[in-house]
């Protein structure tokens, strides 16, 4: 009984504790200007002290609602609908985001977080500016909070008390979800730091020089963690639903993607004012649009607008909420940026078209271009179904259609990029250096031709795209190395781990470009080349894809600690190893789901998928065989690789450079 009620008192001190938040954040938001209406500047220090008060009182919220998942309080109405006795324990922890309430919790969250570090950290890096810095950050604060704390609570009690709760989404009870939306959401979230450095840019007229070094940092971290959730998500629908792929180009999925376009060419043109003092205006653009698509994100996700294995359904008020707040902060954003933008300028110009500044630009125009793209074919029926009441799916043959020839453009650019200096380039040399990779590129691309001549046009195109970008990075490096060797007389080992602390930010660089070409040519093998089958087996039946022999050996049954399961054997006779697939049920929602089970190689994975049983002892059973595949998640920890050397380099006191952390 005493335990009944500390966990009652838990929640209702919990939702006290984001009361506290949302005006702890309004003062946070008001501090900087009642300090200058009555001109003391000590006013707003509140600011940066109330920005760890706001994380300090949501942690207690969010922790009080992870209490009541984990002890099976269902007098909270979230927990009873997304929680249940059975559910397993690190299961009950990620429930928190587990559905439209909680899942923008953990948003604000996790903008608090960044908040209070930004906080920490301006105190002695930017502190005339921080208190800015920190009220744009409160007044987003003070905004999700509205919409949690008036139509979104997830604190709200329920009587009578259920005796158990309705259950997670079986969808959801995977490793997945304990990982993929909180990297989504540092992501998300994390791109609104950039936004508040530019938006306090414009309003102090800050020079750009002075920040826009300090907010690369920031968009890196961003864009790592976009990048994470991303991959993270194509990992689980790989393995979770079944159908042998990792993106499908779902609505939801493309909300993800497209600030991860506006983000990847953020952190490329960023690379250039900090250089080359250029684009100055065009960043500012960049940072908003980019913070832009992910509230955009928000409301699809959570609007109830978009049919989406991905969407949670809410009502139309919750939506409308996100609608207005997300045009409140772009007609502001961007009205402060028309008003103040001119105080941005370029202090230099590209002097020709062949140089790194002039390549960097083309990469910026293919990644908007790329996101408008996606953004289209989002949008576009939503609107087409509210403006004339027809429905239409724009699926996957637009996307591809249109993203691919963009994207072997972006990869072209990426291969040649590093080998082009800044300002102009010597053609001669540069023709030199691409001669040998372009050679080897068009002999794969050949090959690709005349051993497979009934694939695709992009089979070669990409294939022969890939290698040219893989050899210009390999040779480029391989250069460098030679160079020192000849230079210091070190040995090959020394060389090459000196070659790359010596300059972390660029081979950081190369590093993540090597990552996106790995995975270039897994989403080239697995999609252009994968062979499935659809079969009804009994035990002894034996099928054969791609070359690959499966044997079906049965079925037992399994239990699970909230389902039963029957839990498919196969072998592979080509190896002898074993894929074992379930077909689960849930016991509380009573929802059937698939397990696939997979056996990876480098080369290829063979995906097992088992259906219903189609009578007596036979199972309808689908396997794919997808080549490559598994460089796509190789690809993916490379790129966090060269991120992490990439962001291991520091800012010089007082400068834009960066230099090596020892």
């Amino acid at each position: 009984m005493s335990a009944n009620i500390l966990s009652l008192n838990l929640v209702e001190l919990g939702h006290f504790c984001a009361y506290l938040a949302m005006l702890v954040a309004l003062v946070q938001g008001l501090a900087p200007m009642v300090a200058h209406y009555l001109k003391q500047p000590r006013v707003a220090q509140l600011s940066v002290n109330g920005s760890v008060a706001v994380f300090a009182l949501t942690t207690l919220g969010g922790l009080s609602l992870i209490h009541a998942f984990v002890t099976s309080n269902f007098s909270v109405q979230y927990v009873a609908q997304h929680s249940n006795s059975l559910l397993p324990i690190f299961y009950k922890v990620a429930a928190l985001w587990g559905g439209h309430e909680g899942s923008l919790y953990l948003w604000v969250w996790v903008l608090t977080l960044y908040t209070m570090v930004v906080g920490l950290h301006g105190r002695k890096q930017y502190p005339e500016h921080l208190p800015v810095i920190l009220a744009v950050q409160g007044w987003l604060i003070v905004g999700f909070f509205g919409l949690i704390l008036f139509l979104s609570n997830p604190f709200e009690r329920l009587f009578p008390i259920p005796a158990d709760g309705h259950d997670l989404n079986p969808l959801l009870q995977d490793p997945g979800m304990v990982f993929h939306p909180p990297m989504l959401y540092l992501g998300y979230v994390g791109f609104s730091v950039p936004f508040a450095f530019a938006m306090t840019a414009l309003i102090t007229r800050w020079r750009s020089e002075l920040w826009i070094g300090l907010i690369r940092r920031w968009a890196l971290i961003a864009w790592g963690f976009l990048t994470t959730g991303v991959m993270l998500g194509g990992w689980w629908a790989y393995y979770e639903l079944g159908w042998g792929g990792y993106w499908a180009w779902d609505p939801v999925e493309n909300a993800s993607f497209m600030p991860w376009l506006l983000g990847t060419a953020l952190v490329h043109s960023i690379t250039v004012q900090d250089r080359r003092r250029m684009l100055h205006a065009w960043n500012i653009f960049l940072v908003i649009s980019t913070f832009a698509l992910s509230l955009l994100g928000t409301f699809l996700v959570r609007s109830g607008v978009l049919s989406s294995v991905h969407a949670f359904a809410v009502d139309p008020g919750r939506g409308a909420y996100i609608l207005v707040f997300m045009t409140v902060v772009l007609t502001v954003s961007f009205g402060i940026f028309m008003l103040r933008g001119r105080y941005q300028q370029a202090e230099e110009s590209i002097t020709s078209l062949m140089s790194r500044e002039s390549l960097f630009v083309w990469n910026n125009v293919l990644f908007t271009v790329a996101c408008a793209s996606v953004l289209l074919g989002t949008l576009y029926p939503l609107a087409l179904d509210t403006f004339t009441g027809q429905k239409i799916t724009v699926g996957a043959p637009y996307f591809n259609i249109v993203m691919v020839p963009i994207f072997l453009v972006i990869v072209l650019l990426m291969a040649v990029g590093p080998l082009v200096p800044w300002r102009k380039a010597n053609l001669e040399r540069l023709r030199m250096r691409l001669l040998w990779p372009l050679v080897i590129a068009m002999a794969t691309a050949l090959s690709v031709i005349v051993f497979l001549p009934a694939s695709h046009w992009t089979a070669p195109a990409a294939t022969g795209v890939a290698i040219f970008a893989l050899m210009n990075l390999i040779t480029e490096f391989a250069r460098a190395i030679r160079q020192r060797r000849i230079q210091l007389k070190e040995p090959l080992p020394r060389a090459c781990v000196k070659t790359v602390l010596g300059n972390r930010r660029h081979y950081g660089g190369m590093i993540v470009h090597f990552g996106i070409v790995i995975i270039a040519l897994g989403l080239v093998g697995s999609g252009l080349f994968r062979s499935e089958a659809s079969v009804n087996m009994v035990p002894g039946d034996v099928v054969e894809v791609a070359g690959e022999r499966l044997r079906f050996d049965g079925v037992s049954p399994q239990r699970g600690q909230n389902y039963n399961a029957m839990q498919g054997r196969l072998t592979l006779l080509n190896s002898g190893r074993e894929v074992r697939p379930e077909r689960r049920q849930y016991m509380r929602q009573e929802m059937p789901m698939t397990e696939s089970g997979i056996d990876s190689t480098l080369l290829r994975d063979v995906y097992v998928a088992m259906a219903d049983s189609t009578g007596g002892d036979r199972w309808a059973v689908h396997v794919y065989v997808n080549p490559l595949v598994q460089l796509i998640w190789i690809g993916g920890l490379i790129i966090l690789s060269g991120l992490f050397l990439s962001l291991s380099t520091r800012r010089r006191a007082g400068s834009g450079e960066t230099t090596a952390t020892k």
